[in-house]
Parts: C-alpha cells; sequence; structure tokens
C-alpha cells in the first residue's frame, strides 16, 4: 500500500517520507533504492511540517544473495514512492522465526505472528516491566503457556495467585472474540500445571511445600536478615561440621548448637528456633525439588497471603536449591519466573533482603548452567540494576515513572530517546521487545488460551476477570470540517485525546441483569455525561464518592431529594439526630452542604438517573488514530470510588480516550471542538494543553 513520497535531503542511512496514508511510529516501509533493491526502513519520528505530515525514516536494509543484511551504498532519489512493508519483507530482512513462544502479532502487520525464542530466554534471561494495569501477569501467562506447548519446564514465583488460571479453560466471551484474529483457541493446561503453597495459604488441588532441615552453614549465615557476630557464626560451623556425616534436621542442630562451649550459642539457638517456627523445614517428607522442574511442566510457587520475610525466605531457598540441582545436572534446564522482582531484588537505596544475593548470582552465572531468569516488575527503578542489565531480552509495557524510565536507559543497552517516548505512551495489551533482534518491535499481545484470573476487589463486588483494555473513540469531525466550525481563518490547531474511567455494571433486579456505562473524567474524577451534544461534569460528586459511609448517605439524600431538616435526615437514613449532626458537620466543613441554622443543602451537582439516561454511546476501537493522548491524574482505584455510590453486582473498568481539536484562530482566540458532534466546548480551555 502506497503511504508517501520521499522528500528533503536523503542517505542511505535514513530519509524522509511525506505521509499520504495512515501510519504510526515504530511502523515498518518499503522503498526501492537506486540498485532496485527493496529496503526495509523503520519510522523512527513523526512531525507536522505546516500543511503536511512528514515521517523520518531508519533505514535497516536488505538481505543479499547469501542471506547477510546489507544497507544500500547510495541515497534515495527524492520522490521515491514509499510503501507499508508487507510481511515477506519483514520476515526475511528481520529474520523473524517461524516458531518458538509465540506472544502476539507483529503491530502494523497483516497478521505476522512474533515468537521469542526460548533457548535465548534461558541462557540470556528476560526482563518484563510496566506500570499497574497494563497486562503484565497476562503477557507473563501467554509465555507460560507456550512454555508449556513447547515442553520447557519453569518455576514461577507467585506472590499474588495470579497464575492458577492456566489450569482452567479462558471462557471470556470478550476475550474469545479476538480469538480468531490470534489463532488461538481456548484450553486447560491443569495437566501440565503444579501448584504449591506453604501450610498457612494451601488451596484446592495444590502440594506443600517444605524443606529439609538439613542446612549447611552457609545456608544459615545468608537465610538470616542480620549479620552474626564472629562468635555465632563459629558456633554455627562447628555445630553443622560435627553433623554433617549424618543426615540430620533443624532440630538436630537445634540440640547440636546446645552441647557446644560458647556464651554466644544462646542467641544461635533462638535464631535457629526462629527458622524453625516459620514451619518451612521438616525433618522428613521434604517437597523433592527434582519434581519441580519436569519437561512440559510448570511448577507454581503460591505466595499469596504470605507474610513478606518468609516469602523472601521460600525464594532464596528455592532458588538456592534449584540452582545447585541444575548445576549438577540433575534437573533439566528451565525458566525461573520471579512476579514483583523489587521485592525479592531490590535494588541498594531499597534495602537487602534474604534472596538477593541469590538471585544476582543466577542473573550473572545462570546461563552458563540453563537456569533462565524472568525478572517481572512495576518499578524497575527498585529493581537492582546489576540484575537488569544482565536480562538481554526486555518486554516493556507502558511505564511513566521518569525514576522508572531513568533506570530503565542506564541499565539496558540500547534504549534511545526514541524508544523511551514509545514506551510511555503504549495503549494497553501492546508491549515493545528489544533484544530479540537488533530493531525493536511493537507486539500486540495476543489472547490466552487459559482463563485470566484477577483478584475480586470492593467488597462482595466482583469485576470482570479479562484483560486490562484501551479504547479510542471515533472521530467524526476532520480538519477540513474546522474552518467550518468556527467560521474564522485558522492560524494553527492540535488533536488530543481526553481520558475517561468507563465503568460498564451490571446490576441485578427481580432475575433481571441490567447493563449500564458509567464515565469518569479522568482528570477531575467527576461523573461524565453528554448533553445538548456536548460532555457535561457533575460537581463534588468524586469528593463525595471518597467518603465514609454515613457522611455519603447524608450528602446523597439531600443531593437527591434537596433540602431538608437534621430532623428529617436522621429520620429517613434512619440515623440518630447526633449522628445525623456530626455527618452534617463533616459535610460543612469540606464546602459539600449549605445551612441557614436550620436547613441543610447539598453543593453536589449530580442527577443520577439523567447520568444513566444520557450515556456516552459512540463507537470506540483499540487503536489509536492519532493525536496527543493526555495523562490520567485520577487512578483506577480513585476512579472505582465512584462504585460506592451506584453499588454494580459486577463492573468491568476500561480506560478510553475521548477526542478533541484544540484550534487557534488568526484573531487570537482558541476554540475547544469536540470531535465527534461538531460542538464547541468553552468548558475545556483550561484543562486542554496549549498549542505548541
Amino acid at each position: 500500500m502506497l503511504i508517501g513520497k520521499i522528500i528533503g535531503k536523503t542517505t542511505p542511512e535514513s530519509f524522509y517520507f511525506e505521509v499520504s496514508g495512515i501510519v504510526k511510529k515504530l511502523d515498518f516501509v518499503a522503498v526501492r533504492d537506486p540498485e532496485k533493491h527493496w529496503i526495509l526502513g523503520r519510522i523512527d519520528d513523526l512531525f507536522r511540517d505546516k500543511e503536511r505530515t512528514v515521517a523520518k525514516v531508519t533505514v535497516v536494509g536488505y538481505k543479499d544473495t547469501r542471506g547477510v543484511v546489507r544497507t544500500p551504498k547510495m541515497p534515495f532519489k527524492p520522490g521515491s514512492l514509499v510503501y507499508k512493508a508487507d510481511d515477506y519483507l519483514i520476515k526475511k530482512v528481520l529474520g523473524l522465526k517461524s516458531s518458538g513462544l509465540y506472544v502476539g502479532l507483529l503491530q502494523s502487520s497483516e497478521g505476522l505472528k512474533v515468537y521469542l525464542d526460548p533457548k535465548k530466554l534461558i541462557t540470556k534471561h528476560l526482563a518484563i516491566l510496566g506500570k499497574t494495569g497494563v497486562g503484565k501477569s497476562y503477557l507473563v501467562a501467554c509465555i507460560l503457556e507456550e512454555l508449556i506447548e513447547n515442553k520447557i519446564p519453569a518455576v514461577v514465583i507467585d506472590p499474588h495467585g495470579e497464575y492458577i488460571g492456566l489450569r482452567e479453560k479462558n471462557d471470556n466471551p470478550e476475550e474469545l472474540k479476538y480469538a480468531e484474529k490470534f489463532d488461538v483457541k481456548p484450553k486447560s493446561y491443569s495437566k501440565f500445571v503444579n501448584v504449591y503453597c506453604l501450610e498457612k495459604n494451601l488451596i484446592e488441588g495444590a502440594s506443600k511445600l517444605r524443606f529439609s532441615g538439613r542446612l549447611t552453614h552457609h545456608e544459615v549465615f545468608e537465610m538470616l536478615p542480620f549479620k552474626l557476630s564472629p562468635g555465632q557464626m563459629n558456633v554455627i560451623y562447628f555445630a553443622t561440621r560435627n553433623l554433617e556425616a549424618l543426615e540430620y534436621s533443624l532440630d538436630d542442630l537445634i540440640k547440636e548448637v546446645e552441647f557446644v562451649r560458647s556464651r554466644s550459642k544462646w542467641n544461635v539457638i533462638s535464631v535457629l528456633e526462629s527458622l524453625k517456627s516459620t514451619g518451612l523445614f521438616v525433618e522428613n517428607k521434604a517437597t523433592d525439588l527434582r519434581e519441580l522442574v519436569k519437561p512440559g511442566k510448570i511448577s507454581i510457587i503460591n505466595l499469596k497471603g504470605i507474610e513478606p520475610d518468609i516469602q523472601t525466605l521460600v525464594v532464596y531457598k528455592l532458588a538456592h536449591d534449584l540452582f545447585e540441582l541444575r548445576k549438577a545436572n540433575k534437573i533439566p534446564p528451565f525458566l525461573f519466573v520471579v512476579e514483583e522482582a523489587q521485592n525479592f531484588c531490590p535494588e541498594r537505596g531499597y534495602g537487602e533482603v534474604i534472596s538477593s544475593h541469590i538471585l544476582r548470582t543466577i542473573a550473572s552465572e545462570g546461563r552458563k548452567f540453563g537456569m533462565g531468569l524472568c525478572i517481572i516488575s512495576q518499578r524497575a527503578a527498585r529493581v537492582e540494576k546489576n540484575v537488569l542489565s544482565q536480562c538481554n531480552t526486555q518486554i516493556f509495557l507502558r511505564i511513566n515513572n521518569p525514576n522508572d524510565m531513568r533506570t530503565i536507559s542506564d541499565s539496558i543497552e540500547g534504549v534511545t530517546r526514541e524508544l523511551e517516548s514509545e514506551i510511555k505512551t503504549l495503549p494497553v495489551g501492546t508491549a515493545l521487545i528489544t533484544g530479540l533482534i537488533d530493531q525493536p518491535l511493537l507486539v500486540e499481545v495476543r489472547i490466552r488460551r487459559s482463563r485470566h484470573i484477577t483478584p475480586a476487589s470492593f467488597g462482595e463486588r466482583k469485576e470482570a476477570k479479562e484483560r486490562s483494555l484501551e479504547e479510542f473513540f471515533v472521530y467524526k469531525i476532520m480538519e477540513e470540517d474546522l474552518r467550518e466550525i468556527v467560521r474564522k481563518r485558522i492560524e494553527r490547531f492540535k488533536f488530543v485525546y481526553y481520558p475517561l474511567w468507563r465503568i460498564k455494571c451490571q446490576f441485578k433486579e427481580e432475575g433481571l441483569t441490567k447493563e449500564d456505562n458509567i464515565f469518569v473524567d479522568g482528570i477531575s474524577g467527576e461523573l461524565v455525561f453528554r448533553k445538548n451534544g456536548l460532555l457535561e461534569q457533575t460537581k463534588n460528586v468524586f469528593k463525595v464518592a471518597g467518603l465514609p459511609m454515613i457522611e455519603r448517605a447524608v450528602a446523597l439524600y439531600l443531593t437527591t431529594y434537596g433540602e431538608s431538616p437534621v430532623a428529617r435526615i436522621a429520620e429517613k437514613l434512619n440515623l440518630t439526630l447526633n449522628e445525623a449532626r456530626k455527618a452534617l458537620d463533616t459535610l460543612k466543613k469540606n464546602n459539600l452542604v449549605v445551612t441557614d441554622g436550620f436547613i441543610y443543602t447539598s453543593k453536589v451537582d449530580a442527577d443520577f438517573s439523567e447520568i444513566i439516561e444520557n450515556q456516552i454511546r459512540d463507537e470506540t476501537t483499540s487503536v489509536k488514530m492519532k493525536g496527543e493522548v493526555l495523562p490520567f491524574n485520577v487512578s483506577k482505584d480513585d476512579a472505582k470510588l465512584i462504585l460506592n455510590i451506584f453499588q454494580p453486582d459486577y463492573y468491568e473498568i476500561i480506560q478510553c480516550y475521548y477526542p478533541y481539536w484544540i484550534v487557534e484562530c488568526e484573531d487570537g482566540e482558541t476554540v475547544v471542538i469536540d470531535a465527534i458532534t461538531g460542538k464547541i466546548n468553552e468548558k475545556l480551555m483550561e484543562k486542554l494543553p496549549v498549542i505548541s
């Protein structure tokens, strides 16, 4: 497909072209060089130059007859046609594999599958980084499914119990709509997944994880969260040396310490007793760790609900023992997956934990012995840089925190400013993969075959068990329509996406299920609805949603029923006069009610029935067409506070964006135009950015 013509100065390594089609950053393009080779290039930047859009392209090259990637010897001719690269050229020049771990489709391709090299993951390590709620655990589960399909074992440290869904078939109709697109079918991996828990958090179908109490002096030294004195270390050393020819337990070690002639022994005994009290170490019936690592098997270590210090102890002991077994070739090569890695190998400024040292060792030496490391984190800045830098393959989902971006740039080779900019704006469900090949790849993560389980939230209300989504409302007002709307000469204009939270709610009434959409402003937190062609907002509803139950009930009563004296409020809400007065005093301090001393009036402006009736019902897409995306000021958790008012039985929360045009007229006036209805919105000027 033709997407433009080359313009301006060119070199064999790069060129610019005037865009005539729909393109995005990191899209691949094809163009003929003067020697008639089909050259693959990558769009690194897009910008507006007066009345035209211009793309900057970095040349990747072409494959010669020997299969070597070459770059052109001559600069490109201005006026040469630029095409969207087809899948054959992309795959041929980049050398993309046709097998391995299938993670998704290359964005902007016609359905080109992207595979991770399993051998490379085990010998080079993998880092998966992204902020909360962008789909890290979903992506990891896809990789685990592929490991099973390729008969590669893995051991997963699961602090939140997110991966037991691998045992169930995907039955989510919203996800299965895309199954054909990604060429996947629902599947249960129950026969290939073993779940291990501790005594405290044992779940149905899981095995107990227990370790042998035969601890060496090195293990005891490393498992303690504090440094021992030389005298204490000597006591442990001599006690373990005296027992080394025997199959001893932790109890035997404690008894042996009691015979040592040293005053330091009493502190050592208390230390060993604390290890014993964890319940992790047994005299017999310890878990055979060789059973955790078998071809085609995934072993999930479910640590949900376990205290952090016990979690780090488990990770240390498990990683240490598996590494020793692998070095002795008693288990096959495998991948050790660590969720919430910032808790198990924190950067030194954030403290040292028991598991830090062994994970550093595996990161630097594991590749030699076939023990791969996969670390997953929402806070890259808090993961030890030495561990991060050892991960040669990186998968980024959206990251906004500047400290995390700085750490990534410092620790991971090849992360340029252009990639940093792209990582900050990645849509949910889209990943940027680097280190797989020489070029960064933008990948739409595939649908899971197994079920994605997320923790229930908001008490009894259940959140939808599906991957996080991101939607963009489809705009209808084009650039050519702007002049007719403002009826003035236009100097400049800009297209922006305004952030909203869409909460799809289900209410069960008399055996029937009713569905409604609630929209929350992503900047102010207020409810949003459409009225007379414009998006209107409530006033002070966000404040009310976060109040304690009694104050919230009083505020909502006054908002719904109007002015009332305190006695009537108490009667209608079944409160004592003292409770009603106390609630009203709190609301008054928060500037949510006013009173003349007798009658109370709400300062909350909201008609909830009108809000439900005037939902935004326009078409949305998962593809961002163009324009600047404004950041959310209101988090997902804060947006959920609105559910305290509506009380749905089931809900799904989606990040979405509403389109606007910002138009600067020749006379200096700036106008904001709704890009769906074409109406001028005068209330949004202070919230939207100026045209730069």
